[in-house]
C-alpha cells in the first residue's frame, strides 16, 4: 500500500480506540479490554482509469481502554448549570428539600401533640393526686358555752320583770287596731312551709350528715356501705337492711352512696356497679328492692374483696358491718394481715396528717375477743367510730 493509505489505515484505528461504537457508553472502566475494528477507505484506479474505492479492514485490535476525563462537556454542563440558576431553575438540592421538608415538618407536628396529650394527662394525673381529702367533723353532744369577751360586773344588767318593763303606747293601740279588725295575729305569721319568702330563713338540718346503726358522720358527700352477708347473718340481716333504710332515708340528693355485700370471697355491689349513685328517692327504692331480691346469707365470707372495692370508690365514709370480721375457716384471715392492709390502702396523707376515707365499725349481735373492727374504728374512724350492737339491744332472742 501507498503511504497514504498507511497513514488513513493509522488513523482508522486511533478514532475506533478512542471513540466507541454506537449503542456503547461514552465512558469504559478503566483497564476492560475490548475488541474493536478500523476501517479505511482507500482509493484505487483501474485500468480504465476510473476511481475504484474500497473498504480496507485495519483488523481487530485488542487494547486496553482507559476512562478518558472530558473537561470540554464538565465545563459545558457547569456552565449550562451557572445559565439555568441565572434565570431562576431550581438545584437538585432545592428541589431535595422541597421534597423532604414536608415529612419533617409532618414529624415535628405529631410529636408536638404527643408532647402535648402527655403534658395535659400528667397535669391531670398530679391534679387529683394533689386533692386533700375531706375532712370528717364528728358530732360533739357536750356542748360548752364560752363567752367572746369577758363583761365586767357593772355592765352586766339584771333582769327585769315584765311589769318593770316601760309600756310602749304604740303597741297597745296595734292590738287594739287588731282586735277591732278581728284578724287572727297568728295568721299573720308566716308558715315556715308554706312557700312565702320567709320559709328561706327557717331552720333545716346540717347538709351532709350520715348515719348508720347509731355511727353518726358529719360533711360526708360520698359513702358506702359494706356488710356481711355471711350465714350467721341469716336472722338478723332484715334489722340491717331496715337500719340500712333509715340511713338512706336522711340522705340529701347531694350525696351519693353505695351497698357493698361480702360473700364468701366475693364483693357483691348493689346495682350500679363500680360507681356511687346520686341518693335520689328513686336511687334508694331500687337498692332497697335490689337487696331484698337478690341477697341471701349463707356460708363463711372474707371481707377483703369488699373492703378493697369500697375503697376503691373513694368514699369520705365507710360504715363496716359484720358479727365476724376475720371470718373462720378457709375464709379466715389473720388480723395483723387486715389491718396491715387496710394501712396500705387507706394510708395517712403526708401533708394533712388524714386518710382520704373514714372508716366507721360496727360489731354487730356478739361481741369479737379480739376486738378487731374496734382497732380498725381507732386508726381510721377516730374515737366516735365504734359501735357494738348487741342481740339484747336489738330485741333479738339468744339462738
Amino acid at each position: 500500500r501507498s503511504a497514504k493509505e498507511r497513514v488513513s489505515a493509522r488513523r482508522a484505528v486511533r478514532s475506533a480506540q478512542t471513540k466507541p461504537p454506537r449503542g456503547q457508553n461514552a465512558m469504559v472502566p478503566a483497564g476492560a479490554l475490548t475488541w474493536d475494528y478500523a476501517f479505511t477507505q482507500t482509493t484505487t484506479r483501474d485500468r480504465g482509469g476510473r476511481g475504484r474505492r474500497a473498504e480496507v479492514g485495519a483488523g481487530a485490535v485488542r487494547q486496553p481502554v482507559r476512562s478518558q476525563p472530558r473537561p470540554e462537556a464538565d465545563q459545558a454542563l457547569d456552565q449550562i448549570a451557572v445559565a439555568l440558576a441565572a434565570l431562576g431553575a431550581e438545584s437538585d438540592t432545592a428541589r431535595a428539600v422541597k421534597r423532604i421538608a414536608p415529612w419533617v415538618v409532618s414529624v415535628a407536628a405529631h410529636l408536638g401533640m404527643v408532647m402535648l396529650g402527655f403534658l395535659i394527662t400528667w397535669t391531670v394525673v398530679r391534679l387529683e393526686e394533689d386533692e386533700q381529702p375531706t375532712l370528717i367533723v364528728a358530732d360533739f353532744h357536750d356542748l360548752t358555752y364560752e363567752p367572746l369577751v369577758q363583761l365586767a360586773e357593772s355592765e352586766i344588767e339584771e333582769p327585769r320583770l315584765m311589769s318593770e318593763l316601760p309600756i310602749d303606747h304604740l303597741e297597745i293601740d296595734v292590738a287594739r287596731e287588731l282586735v277591732e279588725l278581728e284578724v287572727d295575729p297568728l295568721r299573720l305569721i308566716s308558715d315556715a312551709r308554706s312557700p312565702s319568702p320567709l320559709a328561706e330563713f327557717a331552720p333545716r338540718p346540717p347538709q351532709g350528715t350520715a348515719a348508720f346503726a347509731g355511727l353518726i358522720s358529719s360533711n360526708a358527700r360520698r359513702l358506702v356501705y359494706v356488710i356481711d352477708a355471711s350465714g350467721s347473718m341469716i336472722r338478723s340481716m332484715q334489722i340491717v337492711v331496715e337500719e340500712l333504710a333509715r340511713s338512706l332515708e336522711g340522705l340529701t340528693p347531694q350525696q351519693s352512696f353505695a351497698v357493698v355485700f361480702f360473700q364468701g370471697n366475693e364483693a357483691v355491689m348493689v346495682p350500679p356497679p363500680s360507681r356511687l349513685a346520686p341518693a335520689t328517692p328513686d336511687a334508694k327504692i331500687k337498692a332497697l328492692q335490689w337487696i331484698d331480691d337478690h341477697i341471701i346469707p349463707a356460708g363463711r365470707s372474707s371481707p377483703v374483696a369488699a373492703i378493697e372495692m369500697a375503697l376503691g370508690l373513694e368514699p369520705d365514709v365507710i360504715f363496716l358491718l359484720s358479727e365476724n370480721i376475720t371470718g373462720s375457716g378457709q375464709f379466715e384471715i389473720d388480723q395483723q394481715d387486715l389491718l396491715a392492709l387496710l394501712e396500705k390502702l387507706n394510708p395517712v396523707d403526708a401533708g394533712t396528717g388524714r386518710r382520704l376515707t373514714q372508716i366507721n365499725c360496727v360489731q354487730f349481735l356478739y361481741p369479737d375477743p379480739l376486738r378487731t373492727l374496734e382497732k380498725i374504728a381507732e386508726r381510721h374512724g377516730g374515737p366516735r367510730g365504734y359501735k357494738f350492737l348487741d342481740a339484747q339491744e336489738l330485741g333479738i332472742a339468744a339462738p
